[in-house]
This record gives C-alpha cells, sequence and structure tokens, in this order.
C-alpha cells in the first residue's frame, strides 16, 4: 500500500500536459520523505495515458484511462505489477470501512484538518525562462508551492476526476488526496515547480528542466519484455483478508 500512496503524491508532484497534444517533460526530483528518490524524472502525457520514469527509484509507472489499469514496473526487480481501477477502488473501499474506528484524535495529528482549504497567490516566478505564477496550497499540513505556466493546460479531459478515481486511498488521505486534486485542476495553467512539505516529513521539489511537444512514440508505451508480471489487485485483496 505505501507504493500506491507513493504514486498518487508523485503524480501530483510531476503532472502537466499542453493542450490536444501529446508532452514531455524531463525535472529533477530532489528533497526528503517517501518521494526523496533524487534524480531526473521523465513524465510522457497523452489525452488518454500517462507514464512517469524515476531513475532514482529505477521504477516506471503506466496509466491507461481507457483500459482503467495501471502498471508499476520495479527494474531492479524485473516484476510489472498491474491493477485495475475497479481492485484500487474495492481495496480501498474496504480500508475504510477498517478505519472508520479510528479516533479523530488519531487522524488529525496525522494529516491535520482537512476539511479546510486555503489557496494564495503569491506572485510571479519563472521556471526555463518561462512566466508563471506562484500559488501556494494548504490543506491539512500539507503545504503545496506551484510555479504554473498559465500557458499551458492538462491534456487529460476532467484530471481531477481521474486522478481522484485513480489515487483513491482510505480515510483523511484519500480526501486530502481528492482535495488536491480539485485545486490543482482549477489553476488556469500546469505546475513547472512544485514543493511539497508538511505531510509526514515530507520535502520534496520536482522542477522541470526539459519541455517537449512533440508526438509520443507508441514505443513508449510498451511494458518492459522479459519482466514477470503479477496480480496486484489480487494480492491487495489476499492481504486484506488476512488482517481481518
Amino acid at each position: 500500500m505505501p507504493k500506491l500512496l507513493v504514486l498518487a503524491l508523485g503524480m501530483i508532484l510531476s503532472a502537466a500536459g499542453l493542450l490536444a497534444g501529446d508532452l514531455t517533460i524531463t525535472s529533477q526530483v530532489t528533497g526528503k520523505g517517501a518521494l526523496a528518490k533524487d534524480g531526473s524524472q521523465v513524465q510522457y502525457l497523452s489525452a488518454t495515458r500517462m507514464r512517469v520514469n524515476h531513475a532514482g527509484s529505477k521504477t516506471d509507472s503506466l496509466v491507461d484511462y481507457g483500459q482503467e489499469v495501471i502498471y508499476s514496473i520495479d527494474h531492479g526487480k524485473k516484476v510489472t505489477t498491474k491493477f485495475t481501477f475497479k481492485d484500487m477502488q474495492e481495496t480501498m473501499q474496504a480500508l475504510e470501512d477498517q478505519m472508520a474506528g479510528m479516533p479523530e484524535m488519531v487522524t488529525k495529528m496525522m494529516f491535520g484538518d482537512v476539511s479546510e482549504v486555503k489557496v494564495e497567490q503569491l506572485g510571479p516566478d519563472t521556471v526555463m525562462g518561462r512566466p508563471c505564477k506562484k500559488v501556494r496550497i494548504t490543506l491539512g499540513k500539507m503545504v503545496e508551492d506551484l510555479s504554473v505556466d498559465p500557458s499551458l493546460q492538462f491534456p487529460i479531459k476532467d484530471y481531477a476526476k481521474s486522478m481522484a478515481m485513480l489515487n483513491r486511498a482510505p480515510g483523511p488521505m484519500g480526501a486530502l488526496f481528492k482535495r488536491v486534486y480539485q485545486e490543482t485542476a482549477k489553476l488556469k495553467g500546469v505546475p513547472l515547480r512544485t514543493r511539497i512539505t508538511g505531510l509526514m516529513g515530507m520535502d520534496v521539489t520536482t522542477e522541470a528542466t526539459a519541455i517537449a511537444s512533440t508526438p509520443i512514440p507508441d514505443s513508449t508505451w510498451a511494458l518492459p519484455a522479459g519482466y514477470a508480471l503479477k496480480d496486484g489487485g489480487k494480492e491487495m485483496k489476499e492481504s486484506l483478508k488476512g488482517k481481518r
């Protein structure tokens, strides 16, 4: 389960896109916490698919919104793990049921009050020579600073809905993710620099270093040959049964 939460936050950190066209963004990731795998990250975005390759963690994620499936690719272990959206949603619902009895005081200590969100406009900024607007989103204990390029736009239709469905998480974490995607989708533009702090000791910055809008080759979406294929949805369900 921690890998799914890391993947969800990773998509907040690096999501970006152009209107009606493919986009490839190369970024540098630095910091500490769950996402602090320092190194180069390449994100490929189209209207129906997304892939993130991270050199630091030697893992890739491939999302196909049309097929409603996500693959986690571990190059170190040479294993590809498959999750369907349906399996992930059912698993998260089961986890929510298990967490229903958790005291509110405990959840607030971990995440803060995720029912309130604050959005601040911090003025102009520049990333890669591109004019941006700096925005701060505070939600619970999490603070997200974004330098947003208003000339860009997400390629995925209804980005917030798609990401919230894909990255559903139990309890307060799930509420936090949903609100973050909603607020990010309201921004007129795409974050080229993002820093997230305050959540579980996290302090991670992702900054774009190169942007290309050429069509993404079909080979980019291919799974690596020779890797073992695991059913992640089945494993998650079996794990939950063992905890009952």
